[in-house]
């Protein structure tokens, strides 16, 4: 028979194993270490592993170990001891450009509208509670965007976010508002305010923003609901400067952006 002290070690043993086999733990560890790809911005390009360390809160060890996996598939790239993101995420950007189902969709509809009004359109996109623009379609004056391709958005700020955001279901509008109510600003003062605009944005099936996210430029946006899923997770902009915009009837062009939307929607 097994001693007190071979039980206690086999009973180690079976928890390590657990832990290692737990997918929840594997889970953590990897959304860890991709998190390290957020250190990275415009105004912090490049890193030493030390700096992510400090930075992300994590022990050196574990630093150097992340840092050497993202490193060995191309999404890091080390020199003279600082690291920037590497091509991997290019590849990964084209694939899903050529992969994705509502910006597949949405390329002709999109050219279409910026052909027909001379606009700038956006395609943006919900994820972990941020909003993304996802593509990007010039129109005749070439509008230099703060928030082009590739930026996270402000949740309740401008046209693009507020259509999504608006379209969530009460109770997640209700987790949204408790995490996040300190960066509603003039979306709304409290619970109630916030939901009533919703509610209005809902109804109104598209939402106009004007100076919110770049001063002089006024953007109207429609959501995009998945055909397949019923769900909204994206939504489709249109972007003009504000002596442009003004040449439009207001609701003619929230007509051509929900039928533009619908027709994308159809499709995914």
């Amino acid at each position: 028979m097994a001693g007190p002290l071979a039980l206690q070690r086999r009973r180690a043993a079976r928890s390590v194993a657990a832990t290692r086999l737990n997918p929840d733990h594997v889970m953590s560890s990897l959304t860890k270490m991709l998190s390290i790809l957020d250190v990275f911005s415009s105004s912090a390009t490049s890193m030493t592993a030390e700096e992510i360390a400090e930075h992300m809160g994590f022990s050196r060890t574990t630093c150097y170990r992340y840092v050497k996996e993202l490193a060995s598939v191309g999404l890091l790239v080390g020199s003279n001891g600082r690291y920037t993101l590497g091509p991997r995420i290019i590849h990964l950007d084209y694939n899903m450009r050529q992969s994705d189902p509502t910006l597949n969709a949405a390329k002709p509809v999109i050219q279409h509208l910026v052909q027909v009004t001379g606009g700038d359109a956006l395609v943006s996109t919900l994820f972990d509670e941020q909003i993304i623009n996802v593509m990007h379609e010039s129109g005749a004056e070439n509008l230099q965007l703060g928030f082009g391709r590739g930026r996270i958005m402000p949740l309740f700020v401008g046209a693009s976010s507020k259509v999504i955001v608006a379209a969530m279901s009460r109770a997640r509008l209700k987790r949204l508002h408790e995490r996040h109510n300190a960066e509603l600003g003039e979306f709304a003062t409290d619970w109630t305010a916030f939901w009533r605009h919703c509610q209005q944005i809902v109804e109104s099936g598209y939402w106009i923003s004007r100076g919110e996210l770049d001063a002089g430029f006024v953007g109207i946006a429609a959501p995009i609901r998945t055909a397949s899923s019923g769900e909204i997770n994206s939504s489709l902009s249109l972007v003009f400067r504000a002596e442009h915009f003004a040449l439009f009837d207001e609701q003619v062009l929230g007509k051509l952006l929900i039928d533009a939307t619908a027709r994308i929607g159809a499709a995914t």
